[in-house]
């Protein structure tokens, strides 16, 4: 027994860590494997970490089960981050990406932007300046999308031409790009606009620094999910077409063939000549003159308001589609 109390029963009067002595300021803590330490020297212990993994100094019992919580630095986790981002902050960098491309615009009125000037005038600003207003800590998802980007095409020499995670927003800004020919100048202010523009982008992934008309093909059949939101936007430029065409002096034409033109000025050639790639098909075509006849009766005849991009707009394109494919599902 008195070898236990001497051995066993030591006082303790200072922090191992620090080799301070305990003090009002300096109080003890007891851990679950009863060594004892000054409060402040284990928290800073744990929380700084030094490749302790979050043990006791002593008897390296394991304190706490720390987590990775560096985030990997690679295209699909920096895009899966970016994805997650809150809609104002994709708001805020899609406002300064605008700047960009009417920039460009004002510079080549054609519309014909090359890849390297996308990136070096538009794209890397506006992730450069975005990132800086980071909410998130340190680790922000747009100034690694930016490191990232300008790390990778530096190393190539600064190629005209996309690799990695430089593919997905080349592909935005020429979304967007290409909406700006149809939407009015107000719509592209909007976050709404920003959402439904992100939203189409996103839901083509990493790869395809372009858009094919494939997509919005298998997405006008409604049996999935995946790039409907390609289809709303496209709808939604749709409708703004038609919007833009509104007045007596301009009505609908009367005959399908002259309709069939229209359309497919309006609606493939116009909406689709900067980043489409690919053919819209002669069955399609069919469809979309449909789906541009229900829209004008919907905005004309009906008196309604062109579709913009609102929450729960969906339904509506929806329908419209589905009436518009009903003719061809019946004959086939």
């Amino acid at each position: 027994m008195e070898n236990f109390v001497k051995t066993q029963l030591r006082p303790v009067d200072e922090c191992v860590i620090c080799s301070e002595p305990f003090s009002a300021t300096h109080q003890p803590v007891v851990l679950d494997c009863k060594h004892i330490f000054g409060h402040g020297c284990i928290r800073r212990w744990i929380e700084d970490g030094r490749g302790n993994n979050a043990s006791c100094p002593v008897c390296r019992h394991v304190l706490v089960s720390r987590r990775n919580t560096q985030p990997a630095f690679d295209a699909p986790s920096i895009w899966e981050r970016l994805c997650e981002l809150p809609l104002v902050r994709l708001h805020a960098f899609m406002e300064k990406l605008w700047i960009g491309i009417r920039d460009l615009w004002k510079r080549k009125p054609d519309g014909k932007f090359t890849i390297t000037a996308l990136l070096d005038k538009a794209i890397l600003p506006a992730l450069i300046e975005a990132g800086a207003q980071a909410w998130s800590g340190s680790h922000d998802a747009l100034t690694d999308a930016h490191n990232l980007i300008a790390a990778s095409w530096d190393s190539l020499g600064r190629p005209n031409r996309t690799e990695g995670l430089a593919i997905p927003f080349v592909r935005l800004a020429r979304l967007m790009s290409s909406a700006a020919a149809t939407l009015p100048l107000y719509l592209t202010d909007l976050s709404r606009t920003s959402r439904l523009l992100w939203r189409a982008n996103a839901c083509l992934g990493l790869t395809g620094a372009n858009v094919s008309w494939d997509c919005i093909i298998d997405a006008s059949k409604l049996d999935s999910e995946r790039h409907f939101p390609l289809l709303h936007l496209y709808t939604v430029l749709v409708s703004q077409s038609i919007a833009h065409r509104s007045g007596p002096q301009r009505p609908l034409p009367a005959r399908r063939h002259e309709i069939m033109n229209l359309v497919v000025e309006k609606c493939c050639t116009k909406i689709g000549k900067a980043c489409y790639t690919g053919r819209p098909s002669n069955e399609f075509k069919d469809i979309l003159v449909c789906v541009f006849q229900e829209l004008w009766r919907y905005q004309h005849e009906q008196a309604r308001l062109s579709l913009r991009g609102h929450e729960g707009e969906e339904t509506i394109v929806r329908g419209i589609w589905a009436i518009a494919d009903w003719p061809a599902k019946r004959d086939r």
